[in-house]
């Protein structure tokens, strides 16, 4: 197996040359990536700044005239990286980074190259600028990365007093309390105006609606604040220290949306998992290991990247048109990630994967690739009904689960108690719903005996747990 650092930076490049060969006659392309050691820039932490810095170059090279042209943000294992097409020659262009390295309060941390349509650079030297500074001590920053003369604590409280706070996302402060400087050289930051307003919305009402999921009970075989329900790994306190680590990433999630301009949507998969995989490694040192939300890092953060790309273009956060965008950008995922597997060994598959091979199934991949139908179609309709009968927000939510429950192949349920667990998810839940669920005793009684049963067989209906947070993050998109 390769480095994935070198692999990351390598494709790096290739993409910079071919973004740079697409150019036409007298454009330029500028390239941002962080200037900081890799355990600072990617992860969490990097990725937040990364996204601001991009943002605020772009809405440089607006107040400057110069475009931008087409852009592209996305995560790598080796960090964040943006490219911004520009219609001006490729010395104008360097001038405008150098100005955005020198001139913008954060701008000594990003790291801005200038290459021409045939793939050529133009370096500060030719332009008869000084070399770039240390952050620690001021020498020249060549001369000290390769003598390796600072360690990483040093490099970032040096980040961290140009920041005026802690590295991290937006919204962060530094310890006396004041708020971190604004990412702008013009009038605005990108964490200000629509940009800012609507990726903090959608993130905002991802963590309610995964509060709201591991709220509502009683919810049979599932965690709930007063059961553990067929689990004994974890508890209410697991998903509530889940949902507090994930609630940045989901804002990650819609900024990478809301960033991606108007390439075709599918194009914006391999950041949305690279992401993925720096919110999962997140959620497991906040639950000390305990997997509580890893199928919704996928379906919910790809609902937020969804809502955040409609926000970009202007478009109503409506619950069928992010679904159906969701679609699009994980177009060809099942066929794409389900390639080969016959011919692995079978201790190296995923529950998930055995099941496709068994049954056919595609799990949370063919729910997203078919723009959630189970929850577009059935649970969100039954939610806002509920709502409007009366029902208390977890009464209404209970009774949104029962219906999945009737409707969803549930893999977390095939793989531990097979179809005959299956049958008895739908068998129970159709008669709790026809003596009217929620909204009365006999239904109420229903579930409870549900939940009983379920914890006893061990049958836990994760699949479904997941569709319900999706069904909540709908109900509560800010429109």
């Amino acid at each position: 197996m390769g480095n994935p650092l070198l692999e990351a930076r390598e494709a790096r490049w290739a993409r910079r040359l071919e973004l740079a060969r697409g150019l036409g006659a007298g454009g330029s392309l500028l390239s941002l990536t962080l200037r900081l050691p890799a355990p600072l820039r990617v992860g969490r932490e990097g990725a937040g700044l990364g996204q601001g810095l991009y943002a605020a170059l772009r809405r440089a090279s607006i107040d400057a005239g110069l475009g931008p042209g087409r852009g592209e943000f996305r995560l790598s294992a080796d960090g964040p990286e943006g490219y911004l097409e520009l219609d001006v020659g490729l010395a104008e262009a360097k001038e405008l980074a150098l100005g955005f390295e020198e001139g913008h309060p954060w701008g000594e941390l990003a790291d801005l190259d200038a290459m021409g349509p045939g793939g050529s650079v133009l370096g500060r030297a030719e332009l008869g600028r000084r070399p770039r500074s240390c952050l620690v001590c001021g020498a020249e920053a060549a001369a000290c990365v390769a003598g390796r003369s600072h360690g990483l604590e040093e490099i970032r409280r040096a980040a961290e007093v140009l920041l005026g706070g802690p590295l991290g996302p937006p919204g962060t402060r530094a310890a006396s309390g004041a708020a971190a400087p604004e990412l702008t050289l013009g009038p605005r930051g990108p964490w200000a105006g629509a940009m800012g307003e609507s990726s903090r919305a959608i993130g905002e009402a991802a963590l309610r609606a995964l509060v709201a999921e591991a709220a509502a009970e009683p919810k049979p075989g599932l965690v709930s604040p007063s059961s553990r329900g067929a689990h004994l790994d974890m508890d209410y306190g697991s998903f509530l220290a889940s949902a507090a680590a994930l609630a940045p990433w989901f804002e990650t999630f819609a900024r990478l949306g809301r960033g991606f301009g108007g390439r075709e949507p599918d194009e914006l998969l391999p950041s949305l998992r690279a992401a993925g995989l720096e919110a999962e490694r997140d959620m497991l040192a906040a639950t000390g290991g305990v997997n509580t939300h890893k199928g919704l890092i996928f379906s919910l953060g790809l609902l937020c990247a969804a809502s955040g790309l409609l926000a970009g273009r202007g478009e109503r956060l409506e619950a069928g048109a992010c679904a159906r965008m969701a679609a699009r950008i994980v177009r060809g995922i099942c066929e794409r990630d389900f390639a080969g597997l016959a011919g692995r060994e079978a201790s190296t598959l995923s529950a998930g994967e055995r099941l496709r091979l068994g049954s056919g199934l595609g799990g949370a991949r063919a729910e997203a690739e078919g723009g959630f139908p189970s929850v577009v179609g059935a649970s969100l309709p039954r939610l806002r009904a509920g709502l409007s009968a009366g029902l208390g927000r977890g009464e209404a939510l209970v009774d949104a689960l029962l219906v999945l429950f009737g409707q969803v192949e549930d893999s977390n349920v095939l793989a531990r108690c097979g179809p005959e667990g299956l049958e008895l998810l739908r068998s129970s839940s159709a008669r709790a719903l026809g003596l009217g669920g929620m909204a009365t005793e006999a239904g109420r009684e229903a579930v409870a005996a549900m939940n009983e049963e379920f914890a006893a067989r061990r049958l836990s209906p994760g699949g479904c747990a997941d569709l319900l947070a999706l069904t909540a993050f709908l109900a509560e998109l800010p429109g």
